[in-house]
């Protein structure tokens, strides 16, 4: 059997207040596209095993608004510090900390560490980029199917096995 990982980037936030860069909430579209993913997969029965978030504004209620359609229970939810920006080997070692203890975990974080964690992870004939060059846009789903030996999640040992952006919802 192999592990998830689902990574989940945090969805659109709102620039026009003056908090600081942590503090930002969800803008109107962060909201609808936050709620959307949720949905879809609630739809696609794809429910972590326990979720591991950056501890942003933005990262929160992203979380909390896929969370209403998922039924989660918020005690799987850790909030950690570390993720807040953090580089791609980071959010790694995050996550096969967690899934040394779970089957599936969802990572939510930013970008660019979660773009350098999908390129580490996947074969590059497994990535799809926008146009202007990205993978993780906001509020993008990802899915990778990793080794059940932790020790073996390596440099390009995951398989891509879906990336869904927002706008490939509707």
């Amino acid at each position: 059997m192999t592990k998830q990982l689902y990574l989940l980037r945090h969805a659109k936030s709102d620039w026009n207040l003056p908090v600081s860069d942590h503090e930002r909430p969800l803008n109107q579209r962060g909201e609808r596209d936050s709620l959307a993913i949720g949905k879809w997969m609630q739809k696609n029965r794809l429910i972590p095993d326990c979720i591991v978030s950056s501890h942003s504004a933005r990262t929160r209620e992203t979380i909390m608004n896929v969370c209403l359609n998922l039924e989660f229970d918020s005690m799987d939810i850790y909030w950690k510090e570390e993720l807040y920006h953090a580089n791609h080997m980071v959010l790694l070692s995050e996550s096969i900390k967690f899934l040394n203890k779970y089957n599936t975990v969802m990572l939510v974080a930013h970008n660019p560490g979660l773009d350098g964690l999908v390129e580490y992870l996947c074969p590059q004939d497994e990535l799809s980029y926008t146009g202007d060059s990205k993978l993780m846009t906001t509020a993008s789903f990802a899915q990778i199917a990793l080794p059940a030996d932790t020790n073996r999640i390596t440099y390009q040992s995951g398989h891509l096995l879906q990336l869904k952006r927002p706008g490939d919802l509707s």
